[in-house]
């Protein structure tokens, strides 16, 4: 992965789109971290339950309540302005239980889970 010389900067609007994401900070840019937010409809289930054998995946809630389920299936209330990290090898995934729309911030380190991503479309 090579990496820009100069600063990125990427305009409200002007992320890579997938799906419902919108990347902002891509592998192409730096290959230490992926950063994009997600956006959430309502009573919207995220993917099935998974775990990332090399890489940390963090979501901050900006508006709205997010659920994290655990690998064991317990469901924990994330409202806005709460922080999760799923470290390496731990399972998760997330829903929105609720009526309203849920957007995240969300943190791939090290890059490339936008590339992954990409390819599944």
């Amino acid at each position: 992965m090579s990496q820009p010389d100069e600063i990125v900067i990427v305009g409200p609007g002007e992320g890579r789109h997938v799906g419902n994401v919108e990347f902002f900070a891509l592998s192409e840019h730096t290959p230490r971290f992926n950063l994009g937010v997600i956006t959430m409809g309502p009573n919207r289930d995220g993917p099935e339950i998974h775990s990332h054998a090399d890489e940390d995946d963090s979501f901050y809630v900006l508006e709205g309540e997010l659920t994290i389920i655990t690998g064991e299936g317990e469901e924990i209330r994330a409202p806005e302005g709460t922080f999760v990290l799923a470290p390496p090898g731990v399972p998760h995934t997330f829903a929105n239980r609720t009526g309203e729309r849920v957007r995240i911030l969300n943190v791939h380190a090290p890059a490339g889970f936008d590339v992954r991503l990409s390819s599944d479309d």
